[in-house]
């Protein structure tokens, strides 16, 4: 073959050669641009990438980057709103969180109603009995959903009415000494609102008057509880609160404010717990308000408290009992428990020992009971109680006479001389009834136990003040006197009526 032709022949060659080599590159790109899909194939498509970073080496993960508001929104939980426990400033407030209050119904307009009979006499001297209809109004707020009803809070003051009124229990345009015959609670639309028919009628589930906190619950409809309950206790002074109510009743109204004190014992008249102090804007209707703040951590509005009353005198000084003291109540819905307490018994000694002052003339044996004088006299080893009329020291005329005889333990009930209306008339213990014999042995037990607790204080307050300790001491020991009032007035007056009925039918003393 010559040259030339081998050339040729060659060139031939390398040109189909490279045709061949085109076609295959061209069926490769397409075979990878689009592989079926296979289990064993995308095994070995995982197993290549995978070897590409060999054990050991760090591979860097990218995640989607994603900006989240602070607060809450739904029940996702995100980053703290502030430091410390609730936020001062409700500019942080989620727009999620403001929404879901202001669209919740969990406050209503409470109204309060109560009946009296009232005894007093006509110009004919004939006994006239009247009825007198009050009302008042406050706020509740649901705290808790149920299968068959809702449960509400208020005040104890908003719910309940005094049975008897008088005294520290007066009521207005009911005169005293009227006796309460009904009270009921019912929801309605403001104080103005005088159709009856769709008011929702509460019932009582507890009520604790130290607290001055009522529970109900009714058919009420409450699409959701926008709270949780809160700590009263890390409250501190300036944290931003808020009160949803019915001010005077009239209509709802949201009003914010500032922690200005966060701890106040409350000891007003039968109240007895701790409060904190709050400047927001609050009135008579707004008693029985739940008391808000937004928590630092999640964002949410916690129930910290309820409105309850305002200092005389002061504007925006409104005191808020915390919810630490009825936490109890609202998650078991029973009274709270208390340690029990029970009462030194009076023994022989302390007879003995009151004998003793008595004789040294150390100890004035007069004191206040029940709204009336009483007084302690002694005839050797006996005792004797007296129990004057409204009327003394003008008028010494005493209702009762008890002889306390010694016996083991303190003493025992002896002869007793009832006197009323001029008439007089002498029993022994055993001959009284067994209701009777009850009433007057709770008198008696009643009437020694203040007695000695009146001595103590007399002689506590003799003492030199000196320092704060002392002083409180003496606060303590005169509260605890008068916190027993009311059931002494209640036993004063349950002994006079055995009084009356005992002289009745006897003739008066010329």
């Amino acid at each position: 073959m010559t040259p030339r032709r081998q050339s040729a022949n060659l060139a031939l060659v390398a040109m189909v050669i490279g045709l061949f080599g085109a076609v295959v590159f061209l069926d490769s790109a397409s075979s990878d641009a689009a592989p079926p899909v296979h289990p064993t194939k995308r095994a070995k498509r995982k197993k290549a990438r995978s070897a590409s970073h060999p054990p050991g080496a760090k591979r860097k993960e990218t995640k989607p980057k994603t900006r989240q508001p602070a607060g809450i929104v739904g029940k996702r939980t995100i980053r703290a709103l502030c430091s410390g426990t609730y936020t001062s400033d409700w500019a942080r407030m989620p727009a999620a969180v403001r929404f879901e209050e202001a669209s919740s119904r969990y406050t209503f307009c409470l109204r309060s109603t109560a009946v009296y009979q009232c005894i007093d006499y006509d110009a004919s001297g004939k006994i006239r009995r009247t009825r007198k209809t009050v009302r008042r109004h406050g706020t509740a707020f649901a705290f808790r959903r149920a299968k068959s009803a809702t449960y509400l809070m208020t005040n104890e003051h908003v719910s309940e009415w005094p049975f008897v009124t008088g005294g520290a229990n007066k009521v207005d345009d009911v005169p005293d000494g009227c006796k309460r015959l009904s009270q009921s609670v019912t929801i309605v639309d403001n104080e103005n609102d005088s159709y009856n028919r769709d008011d929702v009628q509460l019932s009582r589930v507890v009520v604790d008057a130290e607290l001055d906190v009522s529970v109900l619950k009714g058919p009420v409809s409450v699409n959701r509880i926008p709270f949780t309950l809160g700590q009263s206790a890390a409250l501190k002074a300036g944290d931003a609160v808020q009160s949803r109510g019915y001010p005077l009743g009239a209509f709802q109204a949201l009003t914010t404010g500032k922690v200005i004190n966060p701890r106040d014992h409350d000891q007003e008249g039968t109240w007895n717990h701790l409060d904190f102090v709050i400047d927001a804007r609050l009135s008579a209707g707004n008693s029985g308000s739940p008391v808000l703040a937004l928590s630092c951590k999640t964002g949410r509005l916690e129930l910290i408290g309820a409105y309850h009353a305002a200092y005389r005198g002061g504007s925006g000084l409104n005191v808020v009992v915390g919810i630490d003291e009825f936490r109890e109540i609202l998650t078991t819905l029973k009274p709270r428990r208390r340690p029990k307490v029970v009462p030194r018994r009076l023994t022989r000694h302390d007879r003995v020992r009151l004998l003793a002052h008595m004789q040294a003339a150390t100890v004035t044996p007069i004191v206040p009971f029940g709204g009336q004088i009483a007084r302690i006299r002694s005839r050797g080893p006996r005792l004797y109680y007296d129990l004057f009329e409204k009327g003394f020291p003008m008028i010494d005329v005493r209702t009762l006479v008890i002889e306390d005889l010694p016996a083991r333990g303190y003493g025992r009930i002896g002869r007793i001389r009832f006197s009323t209306n001029r008439k007089t008339r002498e029993r022994s213990f055993t001959q009284l009834r067994a209701i009777e014999q009850t009433h007057v042995a709770q008198f008696v037990e009643a009437l020694r136990r203040h007695a000695f607790a009146v001595f103590h204080y007399r002689r506590q307050v003799a003492l030199p003040d000196t320092s704060r300790a002392h002083h409180e001491h003496l606060r303590r020991l005169k509260r605890a006197l008068s916190r027993g009032s009311a059931k002494r007035k209640a036993l004063v007056k349950t002994i006079t009526e055995i009084a009356q009925n005992e002289t009745e039918g006897t003739k008066a003393r010329p």
